[in-house]
């Protein structure tokens, strides 16, 4: 732990003497003690210094030399090194001497994602017991601060350290990518490097470099809006929160009725408990709404409280709001993450009742009033007057019935374009990796048609930093919400099969399936050792050739023969519970169950008239018990029907 200290405090120390140019380290922060660097093949390596000046490195008995550019960046290949270490990795410039000690050279994987990648080994099922065992100090770990930038950064905006695998390390490190480089390290007998980078909540188009969202050609307002961000923040706010109230005037039902007047008789509103999401407060029209929701509250106060200079704070809203004091509208805010604080002017308050009035628009996830009970205030001199507790509220429309979308917000981070690539991907560079391990979709469920696009890109993006064509391994994402016992539509089953056509059609992409590892009450499922070892599993095939090891059946073709349509998959299958494989469905203008048995490596379903396509798994949480011989479950998909060449 004091060399990885040692390790964090020595971009410090460095920077001051690099003025020369703008303050960056001679050597990349990525390359410090205890790092992995992968094997077996050049590894570039990178920095700065006086432009134009000669920079030397010794490393594995290799003497490299190489002139910094006109802009004071450095950059050279390592030649390919066999696994192994400890090295000792030594970087010159006329001015500086820098030398990075316990350097291993093995397997290097980059882990990103959304919470369940985030996910911490000590959440999971025998926390304490993998904890104490996490003893192999092959296993490195490095982790990169939750950070967002407008635009790409060369260095991490906080300090990294790499930090051999121990009880005191791996705590609150990713639980899936912990799990699977140790496994890959007992496995191979190598160190394993292992970069995280997650972020809770966040949508696959923050993760995807701005370059890759301009070339789907669908996100052009909203790059342009964050370019100008970048270069004037206050600005873009203002003007933003301008074409949010425009909208509003157009097209919110509160707005143009006039919600926030004190002579509206809410009575009849409904009632939640704030700070909290609405979609934890029990009611059945906000459980699953994205859209706006109007929010009132009446405060009584004495002639002497209503005199005081007065400050309204409501903490952090999920996603924007606007907000009015007895009529008159005292500040909005359009970015989640800032914490509302808006100053009355004298005369808002009088005495008696005081109606406040909240506009809240969230468009994905968690809406509304989030922070702690004590950020809800109303300061009135020296006073404070907690505003937590019960709200009445109103929803005045539902993105998913057709209210159309405000104008975007692309800058905070976590919801935004390109703000995650830019602070916690693009400053890993071209570092040598091995693989991807990718767990994230959740946040996309209400858009898998625009995900079918992201993802590819995303991953050519990747690729294309990385200067590899990188094994990409994606989690098909885990069951999650109410059982079901009927066909229906589902965003998440929806992504599930965009993941899955990912994979089949971009060359060297490998999915894990998790669909029986997830709870229908927690998104958050602690299976996390088991995800690990299947994306282990991926990582045999693709990474070290294991071509025949095991996979989750993958389906091949639907073909209709007769009064039936027999699915062909890629390996024999089994049916647990039971000889009758479940889940399936057949779609005509609707979709229905359909009867379904085994034949070897096909499942034979009972047609329908007019069936285009068949479906499995196709719900939040499916049950499935159809699994390969292996003991590996075949996943969600959806394919079309085609008619036997042969009939």
């Amino acid at each position: 732990m004091k060399a990885a200290l040692f390790a964090a405090v020595w971009v410090v120390v460095a920077m001051p003497a690099q003025a020369q140019v703008a303050g960056k380290p001679l050597l990349h922060p990525m390359f410090q003690d205890h790092a992995v660097l992968q094997r077996d093949r050049p590894v570039p390596i990178w920095g700065w210094a006086a432009p134009k000046t000669i920079v030397t490195l010794t490393f594995l008995g290799h003497d490299y030399k190489v002139t910094a550019d006109y802009a004071g960046e450095w950059t050279l290949n390592l030649a390919a090194a066999p696994a192994g270490g400890p090295h000792e990795l030594t970087v010159k410039s006329p001015t500086q001497s820098v030398t990075v000690h316990d350097v291993l050279v093995g397997d290097v994987y980059l882990c990103s994602g959304q919470s369940n990648m985030q996910f911490a080994v000590r959440q999971v099922r025998n926390a304490d017991t993998e904890i104490m065992h996490a003893t192999d100090d092959r296993v490195r770990l490095l982790a990169f601060e939750r950070k967002s930038s407008p635009q790409p950064l060369d260095l991490p905006m906080s300090p990294v350290a790499w930090k051999a695998a121990a009880p005191a390390t791996v705590t609150d490190y990713s639980a899936v990518c912990y799990f699977f480089g140790r496994d890959l390290a007992k496995k191979h007998n190598v160190p394993i490097g292992l970069i995280h980078s997650s972020w809770g909540g966040s949508p696959i188009q923050d993760w995807t470099a701005a370059s890759g969202l301009h070339a789907l050609g669908t996100y052009q307002e909203g790059l342009a809006t964050l370019h100008a961000y970048a270069k004037d923040p206050a600005a873009t706010a203002t003007k933003v929160t301008a074409a949010t109230d425009s909208w509003a005037d157009t097209n919110d039902t509160g707005t143009r009725a006039q919600w926030q007047a004190v002579s509206l008789d809410d009575a009849g509103w409904g009632e939640v408990s704030l700070p909290r999401v609405w979609e934890e407060q029990g009611r059945a029209d906000l459980v699953d709404l994205d859209g706006v929701v109007w929010l009132r509250k009446h405060v009584p106060l004495t002639a002497e409280q209503a005199a005081k200079p007065a400050v309204l704070n409501l903490g952090t809203v999920d996603e924007r709001d606007a907000t009015w004091v007895n009529g008159k509208r005292i500040g909005a805010t359009v970015d989640y993450r800032t914490e509302r604080s808006y100053g009355l002017p004298q005369g808002r308050l009088r005495p008696g009742d005081n109606v406040i009035a909240i506009r809240v628009v969230d468009e994905v996830g968690g809406g509304g009033p989030r922070s702690s009970a004590d950020k809800m205030t109303l300061t009135l001199g020296d006073e404070k007057l907690s505003l937590a507790g019960a709200w009445r509220y109103q929803v005045s429309g539902d993105f998913k019935k057709g209210l159309p979308k405000p104008p975007v917000v692309p800058w905070p981070g976590g919801k935004g374009y390109s703000t995650l690539f830019n602070a916690m991907i693009a400053p890993v560079g071209p570092y040598g990796l091995s693989g991807v391990l990718w767990f994230q979709g959740e946040q996309n469920t209400h858009e898998p048609d625009a995900y079918a696009a992201l993802l590819p890109q995303l991953i050519k993006d990747w690729r294309g930093q990385f200067r590899h064509d990188l094994p990409f391994l994606i989690v098909q994402l885990a069951g999650y919400g109410a059982l079901t016992d009927q066909p229906g539509e589902s965003g998440l089953a929806a992504i599930r099969d965009v993941q899955r056509r990912t994979a089949q059609a971009v060359p060297h992409t490998g999915l894990a399936v998790a669909i029986d590892l997830g709870n229908p009450r927690d998104i958050h499922s602690p299976e996390k050792q088991e995800v690990a070892r299947r994306l282990g599993l991926e990582a045999q095939r693709l990474v070290y050739g294991d071509a025949a090891g095991p996979r989750s059946p993958s389906p091949l073709s639907a073909v209709r023969q007769g009064d039936t349509v027999r699915v062909t998959f890629d390996r024999p299958l089994i049916s647990y519970s039971g000889p009758l494989p479940v889940g399936f469905e057949l779609c005509a203008a609707t979709c229905g169950w359909a009867l379904a048995r085994l034949h070897g490596d096909s499942v034979v379903l009972d047609s329908v008239p007019g069936a285009t396509k068949v479906r499995h798994a196709w719900a939040g949480s499916p049950v499935v018990n159809l699994y390969g011989k292996d003991g590996l479950p075949a996943g969600t998909f959806e394919l079309d029907i085609t008619k036997d060449s042969q009939n």
